[in-house]
């Protein structure tokens, strides 16, 4: 009568083929413990007359101790920089309400509160010509300016009768802002502050998205600047 393997009743041929593998990588390795073991073993068995280097031997230890000192360090990294990127991902849920700077030259407009861009003109740039436009690609408000230097904020308060306060509806509007740099007529780039509405937490803060308001999706380490 041929004898049952009691230890593998209920387990998967996966199962049983994975704890396999497990064991063999555990004894194909070999940790501090195991090496003063084949250490012992190899001094209570030398050759009397050809005894072991001790010099080399010290060494041999201290290669070792190098090794397990410089693995310990890594998992300690490893486990700060997660710690880290953990925090910065749960911060992030302290920006809903707060204007962010974000890469995109569209902007919402909620029928009150003025909005606000950044312009680069870089090194300089003259003639400067800031138009804004509706969803419908329609030309809603114009600004010239003769010159400009570096970062500016530019805002926008929405207005389409100062007599009577009139504003334009709520929606999305976009900047543009064109300019002479030399004798080139050139595109300047434009970043539109947005609220944030909420946050969709990922595992870092590359895959961690911040919803801004009329503007969409943004990702969190993309966000420059943050203001009140």
């Amino acid at each position: 009568m041929s004898e049952v393997d009691f230890s593998s009743i209920g387990k998967t041929s996966q199962y049983i083929a994975n704890q396999e593998s497990a064991t063999k990588k555990s004894n194909s390795s070999l940790d501090q413990s195991d090496f003063l073991k084949l250490l012992t073993t190899q001094l209570s068995n030398q050759d009397p007359s050809s005894p072991v280097d001790n010099n080399q031997m010290v060494g041999t230890m201290s290669q070792l101790s190098i090794v397990d000192n410089l693995s310990t360090i890594t998992k300690g990294m490893d486990n700060m920089v997660n710690a880290i990127s953990s925090s910065s991902v749960l911060s992030a849920t302290s920006l809903v309400g707060r204007s962010v700077l974000a890469d995109t030259s569209k902007c919402f407009f909620d029928g009150q509160n003025a909005i606000t861009a950044q312009i680069d003109a870089g090194d300089g740039a003259t003639d400067v010509k800031i138009s804004i436009t509706d969803a419908n690609g329609s030309e809603v408000a114009s600004y010239e300016a003769a010159a400009i230097d570096g970062k500016i904020d530019f805002s926008w308060d929405g207005l389409k009768n100062e007599e009577t306060g009139e504003t334009y509806p709520s929606g999305n509007y976009t900047i543009h802002a064109t300019a002479l740099q030399g004798d080139e007529n050139v595109s300047l780039p434009v970043k539109g502050y947005a609220t944030v509405g909420s946050v969709i937490i990922g595992t870092d803060t590359s895959n961690t998205k911040l919803n801004l308001i009329g503007v969409g999706e943004v990702a969190l380490n993309k966000v420059e600047q943050v203001s009140l």
